[in-house]
C-alpha cells in the first residue's frame, strides 16, 4: 500500500480477544478497498495483541497496531485520540472491539461526503445486534430525526439528549473537522465519551443523516453499558456529562437557551433516577 489511505479506521481495544478479530475480518470485508486500520491496545491483559499481531503479519500496509506509553490503560477517549494523531486518511471512522461494520458501510458513507462538501461528516442507525448470540431478533435504532438529508447544528444532539438510546454510532468524519473539534475529551474515560464527541460534532457543523444501516453493535453482558447501569455507575457519569454540556454551550449562544432548557429537564430526569436507584439498593 502506497500513499495515504482515503479512510482511516481506529479501533479500540482492551481485552478483546473474544470479538476483535470478527470486527477487523468486518473491514477487510469491505467493498470499498482504499483504507487503512490502526488498532489501539488500552492496556490489555489477554490475548488482544496477538490477534492484531495476525493481521499486521498479513497486511502490514493495511493494519497497525499501536499502544499508550508503557501498556498504560488511559480509556477510549485517549485511545480514539491517539489513532486519530496517527490516522492518514481523508475521513476517519471508529470501531469497538466488539462491534462490525456492513460490508458496504465504507463505500456508502464515502460516497455521501463526496455527493455534500459541506457535511462535516455522515451517520446513519445502528443495528442493535442480538442474533449473534441467538438471545433474540435484532432490530434498528430509532434516530428520532428525519432521514436521508443534511442537518445543521445542533443537529440530533437534542435528540439523543433526551433520549440516550438515539445516540449514534461509527461515523465517517473528514479529518478537517476533527481537528476543528479537537477530537474526544480524555476526562471521558468510557460512559459518555461518545456523547461528548457527538455534542462536539453535532455543534460545529451540518451532518449528513443517512437512513442506511451500516454497523452492527453488539448487545452482551460484557459491555461497558451493561455493566455501567448494573452497578448504578452511569448515573455518575451521566451528571458529569450534562456538567461539561452546560459548559460547552457557552460557545455556541445561537442554541444556548434551547439546550440549556433540555439540560435543567435531564437533570431534574437524572435526580429522580438517584432516588429510585437508591431505593432499589435499600431493599
Amino acid at each position: 500500500m502506497t500513499g495515504s489511505p482515503r479512510v482511516s479506521v481506529v479501533v479500540i481495544v482492551r481485552d478483546g480477544e473474544r470479538f476483535l478479530a470478527e470486527a477487523l475480518e468486518s473491514v477487510r470485508a469491505q467493498s470499498f478497498d482504499d483504507w487503512e486500520v490502526l488498532v489501539i491496545d488500552d492496556g490489555s491483559r489477554d490475548g488482544s495483541r496477538e490477534v492484531v499481531a495476525r493481521f499486521v503479519e498479513r497486511e502490514p500496509g493495511r493494519f497497525r497496531l499501536l499502544r499508550h506509553e508503557g501498556g498504560e490503560n488511559r480509556g477510549m477517549s485517549a485511545s480514539r485520540n491517539l489513532g486519530i494523531a496517527h490516522a492518514r486518511g481523508e475521513f476517519v471512522t471508529f470501531l469497538d472491539h466488539d462491534d462490525c461494520m456492513l460490508p458496504a458501510k465504507l463505500a456508502s458513507q464515502a460516497s455521501l461526503l463526496e455527493r455534500y462538501p459541506e457535511a462535516n461528516a455522515v451517520i446513519g442507525p445502528n443495528l442493535r445486534w442480538h442474533a449473534w448470540s441467538g438471545s433474540r431478533p435484532d432490530t434498528v435504532q430509532d434516530l428520532g430525526i428525519e432521514l436521508d438529508r443534511l442537518h445543521p447544528p445542533p443537529g440530533l444532539l437534542p435528540v439523543y439528549l433526551a433520549r440516550t438510546s438515539a445516540t449514534p454510532q461509527s461515523p465517517l468524519v473528514r479529518r478537517a473537522a476533527l481537528d476543528a473539534i479537537g477530537g474526544f475529551e480524555d476526562e471521558f474515560r468510557d460512559m459518555y465519551e461518545d456523547q461528548v464527541f457527538f455534542a462536539k460534532l453535532f455543534l460545529e457543523g451540518p451532518v449528513y443523516i443517512s437512513g442506511e444501516v451500516q454497523h452492527r453493535y453488539r448487545q452482551h453482558e460484557e459491555s461497558c453499558v451493561h455493566q455501567a447501569h448494573r452497578s448504578g455507575r452511569h448515573l455518575a457519569a451521566r451528571r458529569r456529562y450534562l456538567d461539561w454540556l452546560s459548559r460547552r454551550i457557552e460557545r455556541v449562544p445561537a442554541h444556548r437557551a434551547a439546550l440549556s432548557s433540555a439540560i435543567r429537564r435531564e437533570r431534574l430526569r437524572l435526580w429522580w433516577a438517584g432516588i429510585r436507584l437508591r431505593m432499589r439498593l435499600r431493599k
